[in-house]
């Protein structure tokens, strides 16, 4: 039953998703994407999953887009399977230095650990890698250490991450932002749904509530196995009135126990839509990026597309 209502709501709601904003210049490579605008010179900066973390800069946010080098061109650090190939970047501006976190991991496994880089100008060359974090995660617990996330609120460092296993959970950072404090991480999200098909969370303030987008479904190898109809990457969102829990969606129901409301599904030529992140642009407002497929071009995983929309917040809930 819960399949049949999703693949519902699915149709009832492509209709209303408008298309991503035009995109030039290098627009693949961009699986898992972040985006920041450097704040000395309005350059767009862009890196996403795959290699040592590619750097692409841009004079606007729409492009053209162009390769500048890499974040990690020894590879992480961090001494685990993975480490050349570093997953789902996360970059924030902090007190003159951007931070960059990012994952280390293998498809699948729980053997996971999130690291971080720092950089003045997020230039190629300029990248310190601090190495892991210390939230890490092994065969047996209760989440998976991958797509990091960070939101300071009130001079405290959220920090939430997860993935499959027990879905979406938070702990904080240390007041360097550098390492883990040592509390204790707790669920925001759970999809009961096997396999638990939740992750890559992005929490993003607007007005009195905190929005907890998450991507939920089948991410990756399509050109190979296709998922079922509705069973493909779209993003989801809940919100609540603390930056630590009690998120629901539109009907009031808890993340926890399987709550989500749909904000961008399939539609059209797009497909898969997901590893979103949310950024407040000086031009556009509150934008939504993510990484999604053009069925005219090809479902491979290189194929994937940078995809930017307007969030209408005027609603109370997101939508694009």
């Amino acid at each position: 039953m819960a399949t049949w209502l999703l693949l519902l709501a699915l149709a009832a709601y492509a209709t209303a998703f408008s298309n991503p904003l035009a995109c030039s210049g290098t627009c693949t490579d961009t699986h898992d994407p972040s985006l920041i605008r450097r704040s000395s010179d309005g350059t767009y900066y862009r890196f996403a999953t795959g290699g040592g973390i590619d750097i692409y800069s841009s004079p606007s946010l729409t492009g053209p887009w162009t390769l500048q080098g890499e974040v990690l061109p020894n590879g992480s650090g961090i001494d685990s399977p993975g480490s050349d190939d570093a997953w789902a970047p996360d970059v924030h501006y902090i007190d003159s230095t951007y931070y960059l976190y990012y994952a280390v991991s293998t498809f699948g496994t729980q053997e996971s650990a999130i690291g971080v880089a720092t950089s003045a100008t997020m230039a190629p060359g300029t990248w310190t890698d601090h190495g892991s974090t210390g939230v890490e995660s092994v065969t047996g617990d209760d989440y998976n250490a991958i797509d990091p996330n960070l939101i300071v609120v009130d001079g405290t460092n959220y920090f939430t991450f997860g993935s499959f296993w027990a879905d979406i959970f938070q702990t904080t950072l240390a007041s360097d932002a550098l390492a883990w404090s040592g509390g204790a991480p707790h669920n925001l999200e759970l999809n009961a749904t096997a396999p638990q098909p939740s992750e890559g969370s992005y929490v993003y303030q607007y007005g009195a509530y905190f929005y907890l987008f998450f991507s939920s479904g089948s991410c990756c190898g399509y050109d190979t196995d296709r998922p079922a109809p509705g069973d493909e990457y779209k993003i989801m969102v809940c919100r609540s009135e603390e930056v630590t829990g009690g998120y629901v969606d539109a009907h009031g129901t808890a993340c926890t126990h399987s709550g989500g409301t749909l904000v961008l599904g399939s539609h059209g030529v797009v497909y898969g839509p997901g590893g979103q992140g949310v950024y407040d642009d000086p031009t556009y407002g509150p934008v939504l990026y993510y990484h999604y497929v053009d069925t005219t071009i090809g479902y491979a995983d290189a194929d994937k597309l940078l995809g930017i929309n307007q969030i209408d917040f005027s609603s109370g809930w997101p939508v694009v």
